[in-house]
């Protein structure tokens, strides 16, 4: 069997090639968006647990250090003479009752009466701390969760033994509510809700407070088997009904890590929140799975519609770039004439003969200005010939020359024209200006204005640092010479190919204002 080219180019085999190229595509996108999908779920499960880690050690940081009085007695114990011991336990007490979350506080000396922090204790609360101290006056560290009136309280209680023997019995009070409200402002961990509760399952702390010392495993799903945990983790994770929230969360429960205490925390994080990524995943996957497969055949489809028509556009680029060709010689034409026509407009004979007829009259009255006459007049008429290739120049080189062209017109004119130069920023001698901007600007002011001895033509050049304003006072002249206007046009054709838009000229107050903008070039 021969082999042929037009065998594996058929409309036949092209299909069988776009169907087999669809099919591993399609299988590709449904493959990656499943294994996109599980990363994202694990991704997920993992953040869930980082919070669930910072939110249990942000409240064990905050709950031990409650736990550092402790510390400050068993200094006090150690570094403290006999005599000197209630004093300073005192001193200790009377600080700690600073902190509006302790409501009670007391201490007591071997077996001496008991100190009570606060003056305003009630009677009932220190026959109660009697009664508390008597029944415990052999534990030396307990940590408890108390109803006290219409409040609850986290009550703090330890015995410390001096070298001498001196017992020391130190106990107070922490208000739940308070502290409550304390955790709540202070809590700056990731969105989620966390709970503290005793093994008893007496609740510590939790977001609602009306919760607050009642019996977690009652009030909630939670289960005593959930503070029981596997031999290679030492927290709980499953996801239950939030007895808070009234919908799904995924809970993690721990053991506190706080002294002398047998506290978990329970970190429930909403469900609807960890299974949001992965939701949208699936959506976005699922579109990007149907976007591709729509876009594979679209994309063969115009493949296809592309071959037929590849001849016919070809033909019509060749048509087209030929047109092209014509327009571009016609340009170029312009632009020639166009050039020839500033050519003799600038170098205009009227100006020569004057300044020749200038000249004559200087040779025989002035011989030092004749000289300086026929030096510009040479300079002016080699700037004149020598046009620059892009049509623009140094500001710094118009200016040379616009002071050569003011030096014949005055000598020509004398008091009978003014011209005055000002530059505030000399940076702008560095930027670029249309050739012959101000020939062209100067002249129409000589041309189209009147000018004698009582009434002389006054003409101002002013460089700003981005533009230069020419301005001179109206005399217009009784019987007006044609203005042809092509010294505007020239500069405007100039500062659009430039994408300058800000050259403007006007009329205002009896002066004629030309704004000239200054063109940047970057090397």
């Amino acid at each position: 069997m021969k082999f042929r080219l037009k065998n594996i180019t058929s409309r036949r085999a092209f299909l069988i090639y776009v169907i087999v190229s669809i099919l591993i595509t399609v299988s590709s996108v449904y493959i990656l968006s499943n294994l996109i999908t599980d990363l994202t779920e694990k991704s997920n499960d993992d953040v869930a647990t980082r919070n669930f880690f910072k939110k249990q050690e942000f409240l064990s940081e905050e709950l031990a250090k409650f736990l550092e009085q402790e510390k400050r007695i068993e200094h006090v114990l150690k570094i403290s003479a006999p005599e000197y011991l209630n004093n300073n336990l005192k001193l200790l007490s009377s600080l700690q009752t600073n902190n509006k979350l302790i409501v009670n506080n007391w201490f007591q000396i071997n077996n001496n009466a008991i100190h009570y922090g606060n003056n305003t204790t009630s009677d009932e609360i220190k026959n109660d701390v009697k009664s508390f101290v008597l029944q415990n006056k052999n534990v030396e560290h307990l940590s408890m969760v108390l109803p006290q009136g219409n409040e609850w309280i986290w009550r703090i209680y330890f015995k410390l033994i001096s070298k001498n023997r001196t017992t020391v019995k130190y106990g107070y009070d922490i208000n739940l509510r308070l502290l409550h409200s304390y955790i709540s402002k202070t809590d700056k961990t990731a969105s989620n809700y966390a709970f503290v509760f005793d093994k008893n399952g007496t609740c510590v702390y939790h977001p609602e407070i009306a919760f607050l010392g009642k019996n977690i495993f009652k009030i909630s799903s939670f289960n005593p088997s959930d503070t029981i945990y596997s031999k290679n983790e030492d927290f709980s994770k499953r996801t239950t009904m939030s007895e808070f929230l009234k919908m799904d969360v995924v809970r993690f429960t721990k053991k506190m890590d706080i002294k002398n205490s047998n506290w978990f925390v329970c970190v429930s994080i909403p469900k609807i929140y960890v299974d949001e990524n992965v939701t949208l995943i699936k959506k976005y996957t699922t579109s990007i799975y149907s976007i591709t497969t729509v876009m594979l055949l679209l994309i063969f489809y115009l493949f296809s519609y592309a071959n037929r028509r590849a001849y016919r556009e070809k033909g019509i680029a060749i048509k087209e770039k030929n047109r092209l060709l014509v327009e571009n010689e016609k340009i170029i034409k312009e632009k020639a004439l166009i050039q020839l026509q500033q050519l003799k407009e600038q170098i205009n004979p009227h100006f020569l003969f004057n300044s020749l007829n200038s000249l004559y009259m200087l040779i025989g009255s002035d011989i030092k200005v004749a000289q300086k006459f026929t030096l510009n007049l040479s300079r002016i008429y080699r700037y004149l010939i020598d046009p620059p290739e892009k049509n623009i120049v140094p500001l710094k080189d118009e200016l040379l020359f616009i002071e050569k062209y003011i030096f014949l017109q005055q000598t020509r004119f004398k008091d009978e024209l003014f011209f005055s130069i000002e530059i505030e920023n000399e940076t702008a001698l560095n930027k670029h200006i249309p050739y012959l901007a101000f020939q062209i600007a100067v002249e129409n002011a000589i041309k189209h204005n009147a000018a004698t001895q009582e009434s002389p033509l006054t003409t101002k050049i002013l460089i700003q640092e981005n533009q230069v304003i020419i301005s001179n006072n109206l005399q217009k002249k009784l019987t007006a010479e044609p203005s042809t206007k092509f010294g505007l046009n020239y500069l405007s054709s100039i500062y659009n190919y430039y994408s300058k838009t800000d050259f403007k000229t006007s009329e205002k107050d009896g002066v004629f204002i030309c704004i000239l903008p200054l063109i940047s070039i970057h090397s």
